[in-house]
């Protein structure tokens, strides 16, 4: 076989091999958050899972047909093993939005290591249902943009410190 029938036949077998392998991470919302009867600040741990996990831990995207009349943000204080408890108000829609943003798994391997703590998000509707809300996160494990400002645009109101759940067994 001459060599530039060789070359070209190894071009075409690196570019099908670069076709089948993902060059982006693949983008999912997780399934829809399972109503709760009250928030429960408790059992902020700060950080996030990244993947869609069965329905039995509860957290989830914002189901359709779910209208957040409050908001409630959970905020892990590692060093005294508390939660701040914040209720906010506002316009919801721009927190809707980024919260509907797909998360990202797969993809690039390399990462920056950093760790962030995120604060639980609880909506809750007209009827007093809360939803425990998971933050949407690169394929990195890290937030996305969108959800922070989000966050950071409502007005604060009333707080309260509870204990964490691991400080309290």
């Amino acid at each position: 076989m001459p060599a530039a029938a060789i070359g070209l036949a190894a071009a075409g077998v690196l570019l099908l091999a670069s076709c089948s392998s993902p060059a982006s991470p693949e983008q999912y919302l997780p399934e829809p958050a399972t109503p709760q009867a009250a928030v429960d600040c408790s059992t902020a741990t700060g950080w996030e899972a990244s993947s869609t996990e069965p329905a039995a831990r509860l957290k989830g995207s914002v189901p359709d047909g779910f209208v957040p009349v409050e908001v409630v943000t959970c905020t892990l204080d590692p060093a005294t093993m508390t939660v701040t408890e914040e209720w906010l108000s506002g316009d919801f829609g721009p927190l809707l939005a980024a919260l509907a943003t797909p998360s990202e798994r797969g993809g690039p391997a390399s990462c920056l290591d950093y760790a962030e703590i995120l604060p639980a998000i609880w909506l809750v509707n007209a009827e007093g249902k809360a939803i425990d809300v998971q933050w949407p996160m690169d394929s990195c494990d890290h937030s996305l943009p969108g959800t922070a400002a989000a966050l950071a645009a409502l007005t604060a109101g009333p707080a309260k410190t509870l204990p964490a759940k691991d400080a309290t067994s």
